[in-house]
């Protein structure tokens, strides 16, 4: 039994940009614990399923790679959010659906409104894990839940 901790930050779904092209709002696609960790248990579930169907018949399946990184909507790092490829909703005077298309000015401003969680697993008994916040999450008022 190997006790691991990660950081784990959800991809964005809205940037709310104003006038001057400053971020105004980014809304995540969560940020409450206990949905985290339901999100991430259907998604052990997922693995667990493919491991029984033989999927992973070259390396046994681990809970970084294989259920965060290849099945959930979290990320590792904050970079990782903002080079998220899925399409976003970005209002403002802008042209662009992913984070990664902004300017660099205003992808920092978005990377430093980004909220994440620290998640303590088991990495032989992945079911036996925990998620919390993390402590330098933003308090802003101006990131808001998209759940």
């Amino acid at each position: 039994m190997s006790i691991k901790k990660i950081q784990a930050f959800p991809e964005v779904t809205t940037v709310i940009l104003g006038d001057d092209d400053s971020v105004k709002s980014v809304i995540q696609e969560y940020y409450d614990a206990k949905k985290v960790k339901e999100h991430i248990k259907s998604c052990i579930q997922s693995v667990r399923k493919y491991d029984k169907m033989g999927y992973y018949n070259l390396a046994k399946p681990e809970f970084v790679s294989e259920v965060i990184t290849t099945f959930t909507n979290l990320e590792l790092s904050k970079k990782d959010v903002i080079r998220v490829n899925n399409f976003m909703e970005i209002k403002g005077s802008t042209e662009c659906n992913r984070v990664w298309q902004l300017p660099d000015e205003t992808k920092v401003q978005v990377s430093q409104m980004l909220s994440g969680f620290e998640v303590t697993y088991d990495s032989e008994n992945w079911e036996d894990f925990s998620v919390k916040p993390l402590a330098n999450n933003p308090k802003s008022s101006k990131t808001k839940s998209a759940l």
